[in-house]
């Protein structure tokens, strides 16, 4: 006989993906309020490891959404990614 196993809510790893996406747009906020007052070699860095954590997020929600059919977990990921990239070019250009 198989039992068959009900989750009683979201998993835990889904709960660890949306934390993800908000700690981005905080750190984002942040960085958009303290990007005037940076050195350029903290901004450089910040812009980096920005950069870098907006690519992992962006892959790991790819490969969440297709896998568990979560496809709106795509659009605050990208518009997250594409506001670095503007913070980002901001800074290197302005």
């Amino acid at each position: 006989m198989e039992r068959i196993y009900r989750r009683k809510g979201p998993d835990g790893l889904q709960k660890l993906f949306l934390y993800l996406i908000l700690l981005d747009w905080f750190i984002l906020l942040y960085i958009s309020t303290e990007i005037k007052h940076m050195t350029f070699r903290h901004g450089a860095v910040a812009s980096i490891m920005l950069t870098l954590f907006n690519l992992i997020l962006v892959n790991l929600c790819y490969r969440r959404a297709r896998r568990s059919g979560d496809s709106y977990l795509i659009y605050p990921v990208i518009a997250g990614a594409l506001f670095s990239f503007v913070l980002m070019s901001y800074f290197f250009f302005f």
